[in-house]
């Protein structure tokens, strides 16, 4: 299979952007993750367990987290406060890690002070905000931007030190090694289906409402939705439950009860429950860890 084969199989599937703030207190329980993520450290330092291995981020650092790792993160600074971009490949092969494997992606990338990329990161937030037509293609091309500027970065690397082969790296030698997976295509109905959710979170949802919504029966709703963002449709909209009502614990005085009520649970105690679940602490631990 030549370059241009994959090049053209391979496209970035944007997911979710967001802009977090966090104080000192705060962590991430060890998580399975369903997607890739590029992350913008624009304030503070933090660890970040990425499959075992550590690494402490700090302002002015682009991190990389691979599709189906484990991560966990924690704060080791008063304030820590980054950009987060979620997005999955078209195109993977069947094993290991892609973008590090092939282009050879570092976890960590320092910016050097490159505005450029921090605008990227500013851009694709800013269009998945508006309400303008054109969001999507903007949002798209930034994101092409930012994995373009670390393959570049990663060459760099590479050029500056001779030690570094690609001899192991070529794409005929991973072919050997593995087989290209059948592309994952973006289903529309399921990305449309995310979209709602994401800005309707505090609605109630069951099964038959999303697949009428779809147009789907509830069976293929719930296998696509899995296939796409790696959770069941039930298991998606709590986990971005309770990561809004994290952040907003963080960021506002409400009480904890009509956070809940605002991202969509009707019971606070069952709230509280998964929860602690989710973070291992109550609601209100968490909240006071971050004072």
């Amino acid at each position: 299979m030549s370059n241009t084969t994959l090049y053209t199989a391979m496209r970035f599937d944007f997911l979710y952007v967001d802009r977090y703030v966090f104080q000192s207190g705060w962590f991430y329980p060890e998580s399975y993750v369903p997607y890739c993520m590029v992350r913008l450290i624009q304030k503070g330092e933090a660890l970040f367990i990425i499959d075992g291995n550590e690494f402490h981020v700090k302002e002015n650092q682009v991190v990389y987290i691979p599709e189906g790792c484990m991560l966990y993160c924690e704060t080791s600074s008063r304030s820590f406060e980054f950009i987060s971009i979620r997005f999955r490949l078209t195109a993977q092969l069947d094993s290991g890690d892609f973008l590090a494997d092939y282009y050879r992606i570092k976890q960590i990338t320092d910016t050097d002070g490159d505005k450029e990329i921090e605008k990227r990161f500013t851009n694709v937030l800013q269009a998945a905000l508006s309400d303008n037509s054109w969001k999507l293609f903007s949002i798209r091309g930034n994101l092409e931007l930012i994995i373009a500027w670390l393959v570049e970065r990663a060459a760099e690397r590479r050029h500056d030190n001779p030690n570094i082969s690609d001899s192991d790296f070529s794409l005929a030698n991973m072919l050997k090694r593995e087989k290209l997976t059948s592309s994952r295509t973006q289903d529309p109905r399921v990305t449309a289906l995310v979209d709602y959710i994401i800005n309707h979170i505090d609605e109630e949802f069951t099964a038959s409402k999303l697949s009428e919504m779809a147009e789907l029966s509830e069976a293929s709703m719930r296998r696509l939705f899995t296939k796409y963002t790696g959770k069941s449709p039930m298991e998606f909209i709590q986990d971005l439950r309770l990561v809004i009502a994290a952040r907003r614990m963080l960021v506002t005085n409400e009480r904890i009860s009509q956070i809940a009520y605002s991202v969509g649970f009707s019971d606070p105690n069952y709230f509280s429950r998964v929860f602690r679940d989710k973070f291992g602490v109550s609601p209100y631990v968490y909240r006071k860890n971050a004072d």
